[in-house]
């Protein structure tokens, strides 16, 4: 319903037909009325918006990680949409009615410097994660003080941990004391190098605990 301000030649707000009255910066304006969306979504577009949610529930929590990682702005996407992006395409699988992340597929950072290779994990007493790599240091887009994060994720609990600059490119092994919510529980993991600086990172490596 409208409603007329100061009489019959003062401003309306409201709806009339498919025109609304409002205002804007104190002054009276006029516009289109929005048009009403009958037709349903399609499978395709449900399917869609199931896994934008999907997505963005599972990167949330380590945006800001992202978005210092993720490479560098392109155009007007800034390194969280890129993740997002990714994701989206290549990271969730359908399988009946359930949306699962393909966790080799995850990846939290991207960029030109030389990854981790010949990594392998292993559980160790005490709840310890040893890790080893090679040291690769002499190859291009690498230096021996490149430093080594590692990132676990416990679907148990929905939740990450970060180790963050635990050890250098030429030290080729690290010992990571598990929080107790990974003790004994389904773990994934992932490891990438930044520069000392921080301005340059890895693309990640995916590895499961053996």
């Amino acid at each position: 319903m409208a409603r007329l301000n100061n009489g019959i030649f003062g401003p309306f707000t409201g709806k009339i037909g498919g025109v609304v009255g409002s205002s804007w910066r104190g002054m009276p304006i006029l516009k289109m009325a929005p048009k009403e969306i009958t037709k349903q979504p399609s499978p395709a577009q449900l399917l869609q918006r199931s896994k934008f949610s999907f997505a963005m529930g599972f990167l949330n929590p380590i945006k800001p990680f992202l978005a210092e990682r993720f490479g560098k702005m392109e155009g007007s996407k800034a390194p969280f949409d890129l993740a997002l992006s990714y994701h989206l395409k290549e990271a969730i699988k359908v399988e009946g009615d359930l949306l699962l992340m393909d966790y080799p597929k995850v990846c939290i950072s991207k960029g030109h410097l030389r990854g981790l290779e010949g990594v392998t994990a292993s559980l160790q007493s005490g709840n310890i994660l040893s890790l080893q790599w090679e040291n690769n240091s002499d190859q291009s887009f690498a230096s021996p003080g490149d430093m080594l994060t590692v990132v676990l994720f416990v679907p148990d609990v929905g939740s990450f941990f970060f180790f963050e600059n635990i050890a250098l490119r030429q030290d080729t092994t690290v010992q990571i004391t598990l929080p107790e919510e990974a003790v004994g529980a389904e773990l994934h993991c992932w490891g990438t190098f930044v520069t000392h600086t921080g301005s340059r990172a890895a693309t990640s490596s995916y590895f499961r605990c053996q």
